[in-house]
């Protein structure tokens, strides 16, 4: 499929927009700005689109060349966002590393390239804890965007530089770079253009339009993922006060969202996850919302219905979508208070008509029901233009124009796509490791999460962990498996050692592996596996 070319998202022409349209409206951060500390926290879109304009017209003192390639890894900070598009505003292509990689990780992308690209990062980084990693040997050259670092240049030093008109590339011209989660071994660099964002872009705008909403809107997602983009262009066309996280502890989400009080929040899965407690609080914070929205990963029911339950709104709605960075959203399911009672949580609901199309390929495993469970296949106007270092795992995965997911799930005599497992996650005699996660997060309150992971043999090896830590039920644990798939004894580990990706998907396969060598940190006394 092609789209016209007159039809793009410029990343680079999205703060200019807002200072054209909306001058006044502006984003509430959760932290002050590196390069540029002195506007505070509550910046206009036309002060934004003046940092970005000043960034751009450093890079380009600095020799940054229109269509190379600048990989920018830095501080988790919205900088990495006014840099980004300051980048493609001097017709340079943003490479987005999300700050959560490890260093090894990212020694490794650099690599992909077909010469050393250029480092966009800040002094913190370079000095940080990258595990010894030095990644100026697999850079072309290194630039500061903050801070000061001996021998290396800052981009401060060209504070000052003449500004210049947005530089304009062709549309179907590779004009972004962010990479997948990673959750099955080295992410992948993803090629994006203007007008593929368009696409992912497309649909967004029409659940937007059915939505209506012009609140404040609160968002805590991966600064440097392929979804910040159309989201950001929805809100700054719109005039939307957007409130920006980056630190996803309930207690400041909690401080800020009293003050703000935002009628749509957008989040990673695992953040609503931990933001279940924000339930109780009694000056509700949640209370205000109307919309809850997140678009990487399936949400477990009980989820879904403590954060409706939280909302003082009359018919407040859990909005849950489907899609990857190579296709850009592929279908969307609502849910109110009613459905969320007995829809099935892996039902991810509908595809956009005339923008992204799903077909269940032949059967990998056994299947139950009368459902055709088989990897889900994708062809939309959206897909990426490719995968740096990666062509021909990118040609393996869109055979014939459709994109293979990595996922298995089936299509419901509705239409609907469910969801039920990972490829490469699947476990021999259990139809769905998703829904079993749903069914024991569902029976045991104080999880706050389960994954079931496949050991050398096979087996299926539930991996907990709970609130503050605390003991896990052995009793009720015992009665809410009694129905379910055998299954090894739990192992219980910590929330945060459980390895995970920049969007806080479970890295299964690291999480397996860490099982099998027994190198999995565990609380108490452990578990026999």
């Amino acid at each position: 499929m092609s789209a016209s070319s007159t039809e793009a998202l410029r990343i680079g022409e999205l703060f200019d927009m807002g200072a054209a349209q909306h001058p006044n409206s502006h984003m509430t951060l959760d932290h002050t700005l590196r390069m540029f500390p002195e506007s505070g926290t509550k910046i206009t879109y036309r002060r934004l689109a003046e940092h970005v304009a000043e960034i751009s017209a450093r890079l380009t003192a600095a020799d940054v060349r229109t269509g190379e390639n600048v990989v920018l890894f830095a501080s988790n900070t919205f900088d990495l966002v006014l840099t980004a598009c300051a980048l493609a505003r001097a017709g340079a292509v943003p490479v987005l590393l999300s700050p959560r990689l490890d260093g090894d990780v990212v020694a490794q992308l650099l690599t992909k390239f077909d010469e050393p690209p250029l480092l966009l990062t800040d002094a913190d980084t370079l000095g940080g804890a990258l595990d010894g990693v030095d990644l100026t040997e697999a850079a072309g050259r290194v630039l500061l965007i903050s801070g000061e670092a001996e021998g290396r240049t800052s981009l401060a030093e060209f504070a000052g530089a003449p500004h210049r008109a947005p530089v304009r590339t062709d549309a179907g011209a590779p004009a972004l770079v962010t990479h997948t989660s990673g959750t099955t071994g080295l992410p992948k660099l993803v090629q994006q253009s203007a007008s593929s964002l368009w696409w992912h872009l497309k649909p967004q705008l029409k659940t937007a339009k059915i939505m209506r909403a012009r609140e404040t809107r609160a968002v805590c997602v991966s600064l440097v993922h392929a979804r910040m983009w159309p989201l950001l262009y929805i809100v700054i066309s719109r005039g939307q006060h957007t409130v920006v996280l980056t630190d996803p502890d309930p207690k400041k989400v909690a401080d800020l969202f009293a003050e703000t009080r935002p009628g749509l929040l957008e989040a990673h899965p695992n953040c609503f996850i931990q933001w279940e407690k924000l339930a109780d609080d009694p000056r509700a914070p949640l209370g205000s919302i109307r919309y809850f929205i997140n678009t990487f990963d399936a949400m477990h029911p009980r989820t879904m219905r403590i954060l409706l339950g939280a909302s003082k709104r009359r018919m407040p709605v859990y909005i849950q979508g489907y899609g990857q960075s190579e296709t850009g959203p592929v279908c969307l399911r609502p849910y109110t208070r009613k459905l969320v009672e007995t829809a099935d949580g892996r039902c991810l609901g509908h595809t956009f008509r005339g923008i992204t199309e799903v077909k269940i390929g032949e059967p990998l495993i056994d299947s139950t029901g009368p459902e055709k469970v088989g990897p889900i296949l994708v062809r939309t106007h959206g897909h990426s233009l490719g995968i740096i270092g990666g062509a021909d795992q990118f040609a393996e995965r869109f055979a014939g124009g459709w994109w293979r997911m990595g996922d298995l799930g089936y299509r419901s005599k509705w239409g609907c796509v469910h969801l039920l497992d990972r490829e490469i996650d699947h476990i021999d005699g259990v139809a769905s490791s998703l829904r079993v996660e749903d069914t024991l997060m569902e029976r045991l309150p104080q999880l706050t999460e389960i994954v079931l992971v496949g050991d050398e043999k096979g087996r299926p090896i539930p991996v907990v962990s709970t609130h503050d830590d605390e003991p896990l039920d052995t009793r009720a644990w015992e009665r809410a498996v009694a129905d379910l798939p055998a299954m090894a004894a739990p192992l219980h580990s910590r929330w945060n050692a459980i390895p995970m990706t920049s969007t806080w998907k479970v890295r299964r396969q690291a999480l397996s592996t860490m099982v099998t060598d027994g190198t999995l940190p565990l609380v108490g006394a452990a578990a026999t596996v």
